[in-house]
């Protein structure tokens, strides 16, 4: 009985002592016991903070180059004759998108050059024209007496573009030609009198249709006007004629078709102008190079001679309104903020619109 009791009160202390253990685990749970190092030669080796060496740096993506909307080819041989002192060399700016694209030749002003007409070849051909810029030899219009070959070496530029039109993605099935100041004489003598290419031109031996012509303030009505340039009053004087080889007025009413796009600057300048004084006097700068009166009446029926001074304005003015009066679809527009060398933004707008303009049909 006794060893019964016993037994009976270990087994009720070891359960007490076992519910005492238990409640004191599930009140505070005993600390973790530290971590074991682990080799980083391990293949479950975790490395919780990188070392700088072990970071990898990534490349940057190089940003590829821009696709050129225009296309640039430099110094081509458009002439084989020798007139100018250096090869006559022009250069193509075409779009890089396919055509087939209008034809723009663009003839620079007195003494200048290819070079110095880049921006407005580039600007022009990224409207969708592939335009041909030459150098050409300035002082021909004013030697060529008598001699119409003064103007076969810009019609080898022109034959030149028209044969290679399609290498640059052009249809030389609308040709426009273009001249700034001295540049759009030639422009001009092309578009109304086409004179054959130089001979030997690596072009072809002609200069085919003209579709339209845009100048810009060009003083080719009258030609070298300017007295420093050369004397040109006792040429005329001497050789009435002259001027009828020099300047294409006579021929104005062969080519009734012909788009002209006349621009002209809202200040030109005094870059170019004449006093007028009495221009029926007869020894008047006009009346030496308009023995008829023809040109003096024109002038006078478009108010160019009411200020009593002739300029590049007036030289626009007299041809619209000749062109004009026979028939010709021609326009005359002013380019605002601009003088006779320089294009303001809204005069950049006007320049840029005569293009178009000039190649729409109809």
């Amino acid at each position: 009985m006794h060893a019964k009791c016993a037994f009976g009160r270990l087994l009720v202390g070891l359960t007490s002592l076992a519910l005492l253990a238990g409640c004191a685990a599930s009140a505070s749970p005993p600390p973790p016991a530290p971590a074991t190092p682990v080799s980083t030669s391990s293949p479950l080796a975790v490395v919780a903070t990188p070392t700088p060496a072990a970071v990898v740096k990534a490349t940057p993506t190089a940003t590829p180059a821009p696709t050129p909307s225009v296309v640039v080819t430099a110094d081509l041989t458009y002439e084989s004759a020798g007139t100018l002192p250096a090869p006559a060399l022009l250069d193509v700016y075409a779009p890089a998108k396919a055509g087939p694209w209008p034809v723009v030749v663009m003839f620079h002003g007195f003494q200048g050059s290819k070079n110095e007409y880049g921006t407005y070849a580039r600007k022009v051909a990224d409207l969708g024209f592939v335009v041909f810029v030459p150098t050409w030899n300035t002082s021909l219009p004013e030697i060529g007496e008598r001699n119409p070959a003064g103007f076969a070496q810009t019609a080898c530029a022109v034959a030149f573009a028209r044969a290679h039109a399609a290498e640059y993605g052009a249809d030389p099935a609308t040709m426009i030609l273009f001249g700034h100041s001295a540049g759009a004489h030639p422009a001009a003598m092309l578009a109304f009198t086409r004179p054959e290419p130089t001979a030997g031109c690596p072009g072809g031996a002609t200069l085919g249709a003209i579709d339209a012509l845009v100048t810009w303030e060009g003083n080719w009505l009258l030609s070298a006007t300017e007295p420093s340039i050369m004397d040109w009053d006792g040429r005329l004087a001497a050789d009435p004629g002259l001027m009828d080889v020099v300047t294409p007025w006579k021929h104005l009413g062969a080519h009734k078709d012909l788009k002209v796009v006349l621009l002209v600057s809202e200040d030109p300048g005094d870059v170019f102008e004449r006093q007028a004084s009495d221009p029926w006097a007869a020894d008047s700068w006009l009346a030496v190079r308009d023995p008829s009166g023809n040109l003096r009446k024109q002038l006078e029926a478009s108010g160019a001679l009411a200020d009593r001074v002739f300029d590049f304005v007036d030289a626009q003015q007299l041809l619209y309104s000749v062109l004009k009066s026979q028939g010709n679809p021609v326009t005359l527009d002013a380019m605002p903020g601009s003088t006779h060398a320089y294009l303001s933004a809204e005069g950049w707008k006007v320049f840029l619109a005569a293009f178009p303009k000039a190649a729409a049909k109809g």
